[in-house]
């Protein structure tokens, strides 16, 4: 039987889940804004790792509160602006941004929860179509989806939702697993070497 869409998928997940399988797409993001840091000498990557550990942390503890404004704010201002003239290093580190805030906005319900949850997925995979438009390896969205890049981050994405879907409690060591696991091809999602 064929599963369905990677999309359906997050959306069928539990909160906790979602917000999981989130996270590991944000692990393999994030290298992208360090290297963006490292060649510009702005932004500030800790905050955003600091602010991507909290929320593994709200995961597995109880009573563990955040406050999403002052967390978002702190992205906010550490979010690169686009110039037209601009490479795919800032357009990946404010993906990069923009999925965590979209993360963090998940701790909450929200009547925009449906369609947001997916927000780290699709912007995930729009990194990567932005990188193949660029490059001219491809010309539109269509033949984005069916290069081999492309394949090989719905393919991921699909292996961590398999993993998410079989937990029903967060640990501290689960989550360390599933940190571990996001990582474990040693690339971010745009290929780059961590």
């Amino acid at each position: 039987m064929k599963k369905p869409a990677t999309f359906a998928r997050i959306k069928a997940l539990d909160p906790k889940q979602q917000i999981a399988f989130n996270q590991m797409l944000i692990s393999r993001m994030l290298p992208n804004y360090e290297l963006y840091q490292e060649l510009t000498n702005t932004g500030d990557i800790k905050v955003l790792h600091n602010i991507h550990e909290l929320l593994w942390q709200w995961l597995y503890t109880a009573k563990l509160k955040i406050d999403q404004d002052i967390q978002q704010e702190k992205i906010e201002v550490l979010i690169p602006q686009a110039q037209p003239d601009d490479g795919i290093g800032v357009y990946a580190a404010i993906d990069a941004s923009m999925a965590l805030i979209a993360n963090l906005a998940l701790i909450s319900d929200s009547e925009f929860r449906n369609k947001e949850v997916t927000y780290p997925s699709l912007i995930s995979q729009g990194t990567i179509e932005r990188l193949l438009i660029t490059t001219a390896e491809v010309e539109h969205s269509q033949e984005a989806l069916a290069h081999p890049h492309m394949k090989w981050e719905i393919e991921t994405q699909n292996e961590f939702l398999d993993t998410i879907e079989k937990i029903k409690h967060f640990s501290k060591a689960t989550c360390l697993e599933l940190k571990k696991q996001a990582l474990a091809d040693g690339v971010s999602n745009l290929g780059l070497e961590i």
